[in-house]
């Protein structure tokens, strides 16, 4: 029997460890993106076990393992260590037994008496080889091209797994860093802190009202893909009928109100579009009456439907919500407030330059403002209310607003008769306007063209009521509701359409969407995701990526579909 044959030492050893080092991984505990790795690879190269193993200085370690009870061992019995001397390869190793570098390693003449062995080498990002994705088989045997490339596909998505494992630990620490320093200032008794504790506790509001809203959307999905079923299924039923519409209209309601008190609960770098403000304040309507309770009379006059304004929609609504919550306030809840648009032209205002001015007027009739009081009203911090009532932003950030668009705010009281704030605006005539933000826009209605569609979802709800909706509209639909199972179903069913939920366990929606590529490149994906707060995942897709926010209706669902495979040229 030939002795086993240790691997040379690749020549850049010592910078390879080092790469090894920084990405701080050896002995860390399983995680499910790199367990989903090696269930994969197993399932492609039809092999009863597959690794991820990286070669430290003289064991080989297993950071996920199928098949294999042992976690280690010596680097000198490491096929892998042979794999990563051709860091650009696929190590291939067809019959061990028959092979004179392995013929007599113990894991050939022992358990678990390998036969056949295939390494995809894991590539740091300056380049070392720090370990593999294998898989192995009992039996002498090969693999096919594609096959291969799959492996080498696997071992680039664990490099950066990797990479993004380092990153976040390192964002962690950062945080975690941040958060003794904040702790402390927020534990000191100085009342130089007493306006960071006033935004720490608004911006605990803004995340709790976030946590519940993804769990809150999901369920309207559901509920919005039920009741569109029924709705198509009761032809013969009107009183079903009219309860569908009916409830759809109220899934409607649920999720414009969720995105507008999530988009008013965070921060956002001001973006100046177009906004169609007349009907972005209609869009607020029911909003202001939640907002508001039954006891205060809400009037709306507007009276500037053909005009627009430059400024920041997300911060005109919250200027418009603060107005409507200070009235709230001054009127104790019982009273009357109007809203009023008009076009109004000035002339010889220092504050302003001549010419014509969309004007926006929130109008109280509670008990007024004393004249010192009106002086300082949007002044930061200033408040007349009393602790933790108030932050005192409110009137600033109205203010803020209106000089960010190029007006002014100002303020009319009378004491006992009540307070309007009025917003001047630049108008900008609607019939000039190349595209304008009237806060919200419906899909145009479509048809499904006969196409096979993967969803993927790991709430079965979603899956099996979104699924059968776009079943019932002609899609042969796959549904799979983990990361594994949905690129196990590319190989399987190769579908011409992907639409993946982005927050899932294991590999997320762009993690999924970038093995989807390796495996088909090209296939559209699309994503939807229960998140109102979109900004911080399109970041994580490409670029022109599609990103639905649920609850999705059959129209936008069906609307972007199409769209994706017209642009393929499906």
């Amino acid at each position: 029997m030939n002795p086993s044959v240790a691997a040379p030492v690749p020549n850049d050893e010592a910078a390879r460890l080092e790469a090894l080092a920084r990405l701080d991984v050896l002995d860390s505990l399983p995680e499910p993106e790199f367990n989903d790795v090696v269930a994969l690879a197993s399932q492609i190269c039809n092999t009863p076990i597959s690794l991820i193993s990286l070669v430290a200085g003289d064991r080989q370690w297993f950071k996920a393992r199928i098949g294999l009870d042992a976690t280690q061992t010596p680097r000198d019995w490491a096929f892998c260590a042979h794999a990563i001397m051709q860091p650009g390869e696929v190590m291939m190793v067809e019959d061990a037994a028959r092979d004179a570098r392995f013929s007599g390693n113990p894991l050939v003449t022992g358990g678990p008496r390998i036969r056949f062995y295939a390494g995809a080498p894991v590539v740091s990002d300056d380049g070392h080889a720090v370990g593999t994705v294998c898989v192995i088989d009992t039996v002498a045997r090969s693999l096919t091209d594609a096959q291969c490339d799959a492996l080498s596909a696997l071992a680039r998505q664990t490099s950066a797994l990797l990479q993004a494992r380092r990153f976040g630990a390192l964002k962690a620490a950062q945080t975690a860093r941040l958060q003794r320093k904040v702790t402390e200032a927020l534990t000191d008794d100085d009342t130089i802190y007493s306006g960071l504790r006033h935004r720490q506790r608004v911006a605990a509001v803004g995340q709790l009202t976030s946590g519940i809203a993804h769990d809150f959307n999901n369920l309207l999905q559901a509920i919005n893909s039920s009741l569109e079923l029924v709705s198509q299924k009761a032809d013969d039923a009107d009183a079903v009928r009219r309860w569908a519409k009916g409830g759809l209209q109220a899934v409607a309601r649920g999720a414009d109100l969720t995105a507008q008190l999530l988009t008013l609960s965070r921060d956002a770098v001001p973006v100046q579009t177009l906004v169609a403000i007349d009907a972005r304040l209609r869009a607020m309507e029911d909003l202001l009456r939640r907002t508001l309770g039954p006891h205060i009379q809400l009037r709306l006059d507007l009276q500037a439907q053909s005009v627009a304004a430059s400024c920041d929609g997300t911060q005109l609504e919250a200027a418009v919500l603060n107005l409507a919550i200070n009235a709230r306030d001054a009127m104790n809840a019982a009273g009357r407030l109007q809203l009023t648009t008009r076009l109004e032209t000035s002339a010889g205002d220092d504050a302003l330059q001549d010419g014509r001015y969309l004007v926006i007027e929130i109008a109280d009739n509670g008990p007024g403002m004393p004249e010192t009081v009106v002086d300082r009203a949007f002044e930061p911090f200033f408040t007349t209310k009393k602790e933790g009532k108030g932050t005192g932003l409110g009137l600033a950030q109205v203010s803020g607003f209106a000089h960010n668009a190029g007006g002014v705010a100002r303020i009319r009281s009378v004491l006992a008769s009540g307070t309007t704030v009025a917003i001047w605006l630049r108008p900008v005539d609607l019939g000039h306007a190349a595209s304008v933000d009237a806060g919200a826009s419906a899909p145009a209605p479509t048809t499904a063209s006969v196409v096979r569609l993967l969803l993927v979802d790991d709430d079965p709800s979603v899956t099996v009521t979104l699924g059968a909706l776009l079943g019932a509209h002609g899609y042969d639909v796959v549904t799979a509701a983990t990361g594994a199972l949905a690129l196990q179903a590319i190989y399987d069913h190769r579908p011409r359409v992907v639409l993946i939920d982005f927050a899932m366990p294991g590999l997320n929606g762009a993690m999924l969407a970038r093995f989807i590529h390796e495996i088909e490149p090209g296939l559209p994906v699309l994503f939807m995701t229960g998140h109102a707060d979109t900004d911080a995942i399109q970041p994580q897709l490409e670029p022109d990526a599609v990103l639905l926010t649920k609850p999705v209706s059959l129209e936008a669902a069906t609307a972007a579909i199409e769209a994706a495979l017209r642009r393929r040229g499906n």
